[in-house]
C-alpha cells in the first residue's frame, strides 16, 4: 500500500468515527422536566416527536415547585414545563432560562369516580357541600399551581372553612387525582387534562370556572447540552398535530412569549 492509499484510508477511519460520535451524540436523550397535568399529554406529543426527528424524550414528572427546586439546585434538564407563569418567569430573571412562553392554557374540574356525584350536584360547589363527610382531594396549594388556584376559589366560594378537615393534599394534582380514583377520597380538584385520560373518562368531573384559565409556562434552561433538540421541541409544540392532541386534553394552545414583571 503507498503512502497515499494509506492517508486515505486513516481519512476515511477519521470520518467513521467522527460520524459515530455524531450518532451517539444525537441519540442522547432530551431531558424534560414537566407538572404532573401535563406528563400524559407530554408522553403522547414526545412519542411523535420522537417518530419524527429519531431524538428520544426522556421525562421527568413532579409538581411545578419540586422541579423548580430541582433546576436551581443543577439538575440536568433540557427544559422545563411549568403548570404556572410564576417558576420560568423566576428562572429567567435568575439567568437559569431562555425567555419562557405560555404553551397551553388549562381548567380546574373537580372529579368523582361515582357519575352521580355529578348529575345530582349539577355545580362543584353544590357537590362539595352536599357529600359531606367524604374526603376532598386537592394538590399541595404550595407547590402545585392547580392546587393554589383552587384554593382561591374555594375562598371566594367562602367554602374553604366549610371543607378544611376534609382536604386531602397530594404532592400534585397527578396524585390528587390518584386518591379519588383508588377511593380514598370521594372527590378530587384536578387538571381538565387527567378527566380525559382514558382512566379519568370512567367518572365525571364538574367544571371550576372560578379558578380560572391555567396559563402554563416553558423555557429551555440555559444549561442544557441539547440546545437544538430543545429548540426543535418548542417549536413542535406549535404545530397543527401538536394542537389537535392538546384539544383532546381540554387544553387550548395560544403560545406567547412571557415578559417578565
Amino acid at each position: 500500500m503507498d503512502i497515499r492509499q494509506s492517508a486515505i484510508g486513516i481519512a476515511c477511519s477519521i470520518l467513521l468515527l467522527s460520524g459515530g460520535a455524531e450518532t451517539s451524540r444525537a441519540q442522547e436523550p432530551l431531558t424534560v422536566a414537566v407538572a404532573a397535568n401535563f406528563a400524559p399529554v407530554l408522553e403522547r406529543i414526545s412519542n411523535r416527536f420522537t417518530r419524527q426527528t429519531r431524538i428520544p424524550v426522556q421525562v421527568s414528572v413532579s409538581s411545578s415547585g419540586r422541579l423548580y427546586a430541582q433546576i436551581r439546585n443543577g439538575a440536568p434538564f433540557d427544559l422545563f414545563f411549568s403548570a404556572d407563569q410564576k417558576r420560568p418567569q423566576q428562572l429567567f430573571k435568575e439567568g437559569r432560562c431562555e425567555q419562557p412562553m405560555v404553551y397551553v392554557n388549562g381548567s380546574v374540574v373537580l372529579w368523582s369516580r361515582r357519575q352521580e356525584v355529578c348529575s345530582q350536584a349539577g355545580s362543584w360547589q353544590r357537590a362539595v357541600r352536599e357529600t359531606g363527610p367524604e374526603k376532598i382531594g386537592l394538590a399541595n396549594p404550595e407547590l402545585a399551581p392547580y392546587g393554589m388556584v383552587t384554593q382561591k376559589a374555594l375562598v371566594e366560594e367562602k367554602l374553604l372553612d366549610t371543607v378544611q378537615d376534609r382536604l386531602v393534599f397530594g404532592n400534585n394534582v397527578a396524585q390528587a387525582f390518584q386518591y379519588a380514583a383508588s377511593g380514598a377520597t370521594g372527590l378530587s380538584f384536578i387538571a381538565l387534562s387527567l378527566a380525559h385520560t382514558p382512566r379519568g373518562e370512567k367518572g365525571c368531573f364538574l367544571p371550576v370556572p372560578e379558578a380560572g384559565p391555567v396559563a402554563q409556562g416553558a423555557c429551555l434552561i440555559r444549561t442544557s447540552k441539547h440546545r437544538k433538540a430543545a429548540e426543535q421541541f418548542l417549536a413542535f409544540m406549535t404545530s397543527r398535530e401538536t394542537a389537535s392532541v392538546l384539544q383532546q386534553y381540554g387544553y387550548t394552545n395560544k403560545p406567547a412569549n412571557l415578559n417578565p414583571k
